[in-house]
């Protein structure tokens, strides 16, 4: 009696996944096409998200949530943006408080639909990193370390992080922490980079350019193999 019961708290919870995912699926295929413009214009998504009013932050942070949520919808645009209209610091926090929200549903929608799930949503290029955490996952303290690891290194795709996690024994509280402190670093620069393309300051957006494409193109040829080796003796 007691499998049966837990059986179908498993199904519900399933079936409660299933359609947060439907509901998702669905405003994402009405909205893409009509605002994905805005994202190649940063004048008109400050427009959009300033109509808003007083409720603009609100506005940002819920596209925030939706891009961690919808992973393959590149971050650091978003992030950009928010340097761009909000100023690099208050900018720095809404993305924040909107990456923290998004993670977190990510997390927990991915413990409620299970591995099978999270498997068929990553891309096939990402999957080394599904191996990895696989491979590392037995050892919780090395296993903390390589999510630090991961969120901290540029060019690793750090949104579909959250659902990998999920699946894991990692606590949700655990995962948050070391996610967002993994994320800072480069979320603070990419406001950064926002608020001075607001003030058109290039000497500061070419030095910031030069500087995060070195330590991308390092990240590129280091990162993966630091990775791969990572937790092997």
């Amino acid at each position: 009696m007691e499998k049966q019961i837990n059986f179908m708290k498993k199904q519900k919870n399933k079936i409660v996944g299933l359609v947060i995912i439907l509901i998702l699926i669905l405003a994402f295929r009405k909205y893409l096409t009509e605002y994905a413009h805005y994202f190649r214009n940063p004048e008109e998504l400050k427009s959009l998200i300033l109509s808003f009013g007083n409720y603009s932050f609100l506005a940002y942070i819920v596209i925030q949530i939706a891009q961690i949520i919808i992973f393959f919808i590149p971050g650091e645009l978003v992030q950009i943006a928010g340097g761009y209209i909000f100023g690099s610091f208050k900018g720095y926090i809404l993305s924040f408080v909107g990456i923290l929200i998004g993670s977190a549903f990510s997390f927990i929608l991915a413990r409620i639909l299970g591995k099978k799930f999270v498997e068929k949503i990553v891309f096939s290029e990402d999957k080394w990193i599904f191996r990895k955490i696989e491979e590392i996952k037995k050892h919780p303290g090395k296993f903390k370390k390589l999510v630090f690891i991961l969120y901290l290194i540029p060019g690793i795709p750090k949104d579909i992080l959250g659902y990998i996690c999920g699946v894991t024994d990692i606590s949700l509280k655990d995962f948050l922490i070391i996610s967002m402190i993994g994320r800072t670093p480069g979320l603070f620069i990419s406001c950064f980079f926002g608020g001075n393309i607001a003030k058109d300051n290039l000497v500061m957006l070419a030095l910031i350019g030069m500087v995060c494409g070195a330590i991308f193109i390092f990240s590129v040829v280091k990162g993966k193999r630091f990775i791969a080796n990572f937790g092997k003796k």
